[in-house]
């Protein structure tokens, strides 16, 4: 009986864990529209340039300059790679 007791209890408790899991992700994301500062800010943060960034991602400094500026004219291959090259996860949907 305290076996069943404790099983159940060890499975409330890793169904609570992955909700909390599942709800710290969903803390992290961000709208479309706050991309252009959470990029700025990931590249200050690591002490890149827009140079150093161009560099790193074989993403063109014009075209970094208008993705930090908001400029919706950049294809998503591009900011993918920029994504990928500071180290955040993107995910479209």
């Amino acid at each position: 009986m305290v076996e069943n007791e404790l099983k159940s209890i060890q499975s409330k408790f890793y169904e609570m864990e992955q909700q909390l899991l599942r709800y710290r992700d969903l803390q992290s994301i961000s709208i479309i529209d706050d991309l252009p500062e959470i990029l700025r800010k990931e590249r200050k943060k690591q002490h890149l340039t827009l140079k150093g960034l161009a560099e790193l991602s074989v993403v063109s400094y014009s075209t970094l300059v208008k993705l930090e500026s908001g400029d919706d004219r950049v294809n998503l291959r591009t900011l993918k790679q920029v994504a990928k090259t500071l180290g955040i996860k993107l995910w479209v949907g």
